[in-house]
């Protein structure tokens, strides 16, 4: 494959079926941690989780870009963004990168939408904690597919970082979503930076052959309100 074929942005295919939701994480987003939800919340869980997976046509993909880390700043495609210390350190080493884009689709924004405008208001949390679980599912399996599509070049990849987390001011979404096509996996950028669908993720993600995928640790990053800390990671 030619390189800038290799490069170009592609969407994958994907269904709820390749999906991994993990209970616990669902509880930990619910705010329970690690305690078991009572059997009326459970049954409002089960129902909700069985809805969603009818309704989810979930969208995932990714563009490569040159680009280089000098400092705290990342430069992909001659567009400068400022992640902060904590990523730049993090993607430092990547001799190129991804920018990932992950959603759970207009058909369940729509479902999501409906329960927040109706009156019962357990099911619409447990519904939005549903959402967000199931997003970051579709991330890690965008992260499984660049690990394999990268691997025959002898190249590895990073985790994720997101702007809005570790320091990463959302405001800079504009200039990522300009490294890609217009609508890319059915997701824009209303002016606020906000994606729509809501339960959608942008990334950046390095690539090199001295790289590192690992577990996300709290210990490099400090922001209380994150939801990797409330996974107790």
């Amino acid at each position: 494959m030619e390189r800038n074929e290799w490069m170009a942005a592609r969407e994958l295919p994907l269904s709820v079926r390749d999906l991994t939701i993990s209970p616990a994480e669902l509880r930990a987003t619910l705010g329970y941690g690690t305690a078991e939800p009572g059997p009326d919340v459970q049954e409002i869980v089960d129902r909700l989780t069985a809805r969603a997976l009818e309704i989810c046509r979930p969208r995932l993909g990714f563009r490569i870009v040159e680009g280089r880390v000098e400092r705290q700043r990342l430069t992909l495609e001659g567009v400068d963004f400022e992640p902060g210390a904590i990523i730049a350190a993090q993607l430092r080493k990547g001799s190129c990168f991804a920018v990932l884009i992950a959603s759970v689709g207009a058909e369940m924004d729509a479902w999501l939408h409906d329960l927040r405008e109706g009156d019962d208001v357990v099911a619409a949390y447990v519904a939005d904690a549903l959402g967000s679980v199931m997003a970051e599912a579709i991330v890690a399996c965008g992260l499984d597919c660049l690990e394999r599509y990268v691997a025959p070049e002898g190249l590895r990849i990073t985790n994720s970082y997101s702007p809005g987390y570790c320091g990463w001011n959302v405001s800079e979404q504009h200039a990522l979503f300009s490294l890609l096509p217009e609508g890319f996996c059915g997701v824009r950028l209303c002016e606020s930076g906000l994606m729509l669908p809501i339960k959608s993720v942008s990334a950046v993600v390095g690539i090199g052959p001295e790289v590192e995928r690992r577990d996300y640790g709290c210990a490099l990053c400090r922001k209380a309100d994150c939801y990797k800390r409330r996974l107790g990671a």
